[in-house]
This record gives structure tokens, C-alpha cells and sequence, in this order.
């Protein structure tokens, strides 16, 4: 009688240890899926290489949307933004800071010499 007694009560701690190890694993991949949002919300957003330089910043720095590229020395390289207007523009610099590219072109833009 002892024995299945013993019995018994490993088999009753087992199947509840079963039990409280699947709720746990529903519990842990329920609080897997809540940490991604179905939206982010904020004025900056800033892309961080394996260093921690930044390398893209999506933001609002000029009261308009703009998005920066910035090259491994951190000077931005390229962008895209709004103007007041509301008028888009892309551009690209060189590591001079001298434009390359722009859309719509500017009347200053030359081609640079070969």
C-alpha cells in the first residue's frame, strides 16, 4: 500500500510539473509576440551600426520629415526630406560636403571635372 502511495504521488507531481511547464512555455511565447508593436510612435528614429555610430536617422529635425544617411565617418551622406512647401528633395554629397546628385536638380550643381 506504501509503495503505490509513492507511486501515486510521483505520478500527480509529474503530470502537474507537465502541466505547469506547458503553461509556462504558452505564458513565455504569448509575452514573445506582445514585445512587437503593430506601431512605434516618436519624433526620431536612429539605426546604430555593430560600433554604435549612427548610420541612418529617420526624423523631424527641420519641422518636416527627413531621412539621413550617414557614411562610416558619420557625415551624412545622403537624405531625402520635405520642404516647408511640402515640395520633396533627395540629395547626395561627396565626403567634401559638395553636392553630387539632387532631385529636383539645382541651377548651382555642376558636373565636377574628370
Amino acid at each position: 500500500m506504501n509503495r503505490y502511495r509513492t507511486v501515486v504521488l510521483v505520478l500527480i507531481v509529474a503530470f502537474f510539473g507537465f502541466l505547469s511547464g506547458v503553461a509556462l512555455m504558452e505564458t513565455h511565447a504569448l509575452q514573445r509576440r506582445s514585445r512587437i508593436p503593430e506601431s512605434v510612435d516618436a519624433r526620431r528614429f536612429r539605426l546604430l551600426d555593430q560600433d554604435g555610430n549612427v548610420r541612418a536617422e529617420l526624423g523631424m529635425p527641420f519641422g518636416e520629415p527627413a531621412l539621413f544617411l550617414y557614411d562610416s565617418k558619420g557625415k551624412a551622406r545622403a537624405w531625402i526630406l520635405l520642404e516647408r512647401e511640402g515640395n520633396a528633395r533627395i540629395m547626395f554629397v561627396d565626403p567634401e560636403d559638395q553636392a553630387v546628385w539632387t532631385a529636383p536638380p539645382t541651377q548651382n550643381l555642376q558636373p565636377k571635372p574628370e
